[in-house]
């Protein structure tokens, strides 16, 4: 009789373990994000909204849909999108087309669009030093009568350490992560842009606080948390 009430309490915490599955990105149907975005100088030029408003528990972790609304510093609403995420095995998945913007996107639906990614991962486990996967996405224009392209990758992403960063949602013990990030846009005429970003993450809130910098290394832009509720 013990061993069957062991093996039964084994199964639900394993259940509940896969359930969660990622430290940083612990999730619930109605979680919501309020972040606040700025300037190079520190001027607000708007928010976004995150919510899940559609999470399943599967066998290694959940399946979740998150609803994005941005707005623009006086509070119009500017664009709204939803996006899957996963989660397998303690490594939350972000779907990389969330990094091509809403409005560049609805500039080419006069096309079919074709997307082709190689997804983010962030381990539930981190140390400092840490090489993390790199990710891109690639969004074409089929039938365009010009190359209509757009591909941004995201690579040299390293755990640079553990900081405490304070946001008007709390303060947080968080890994530092770095990377570069190059876009390339092809729209009759070739654009690339080439910037660098840090991020910090803390567990059961997500990320905390994010920094863009251009390519002489000023600080284009940053995000604060402001809301987290479960």
């Amino acid at each position: 009789m013990k061993r069957i009430v062991f093996s039964l309490a084994l199964l639900l915490f394993t259940v509940y373990t896969f359930a969660q599955c990622n430290d940083f990105y612990v999730l619930a149907d109605g979680t919501t994000w309020t972040y606040e975005n700025y300037n190079g100088k520190g001027k607000s030029v708007g928010k976004n909204e995150q919510k899940v408003t559609a999470y399943q528990a599967v066998a290694n972790g959940y399946k979740a849909t998150l609803h994005t609304v941005v707005y623009n510093e006086k509070g119009k609403k500017l664009t709204e999108a939803d996006l899957d995420v996963t989660c397998e095995g303690g490594v939350f998945i972000m779907d990389m087309r969330r990094f091509i913007p809403q409005e560049q996107q609805k500039a080419f639906d006069s096309y079919e669009l074709k997307f082709e990614t190689e997804n983010l991962e962030l381990p539930s486990k981190l140390s400092a030093g840490q090489a993390l996967k790199n990710g891109s996405v690639t969004m074409t224009a089929v039938g365009s009568p010009i190359p209509m392209k757009i591909t941004v990758t995201i690579t040299e992403r390293k755990v640079e350490g553990k900081e405490t960063i304070t946001t008007p949602a709390g303060t947080f013990e968080c890994w530092k992560i770095s990377s570069k990030s190059s876009t390339q846009m092809q729209m009759g005429v070739a654009m690339n842009l080439n910037f660098s970003s840090v991020e910090w993450f803390a567990e059961k809130a997500g990320m905390v606080k994010s920094e863009s910098y251009d390519k002489n290394g000023n600080l284009a832009s940053y995000t604060l948390l402001v809301n987290r509720q479960n």
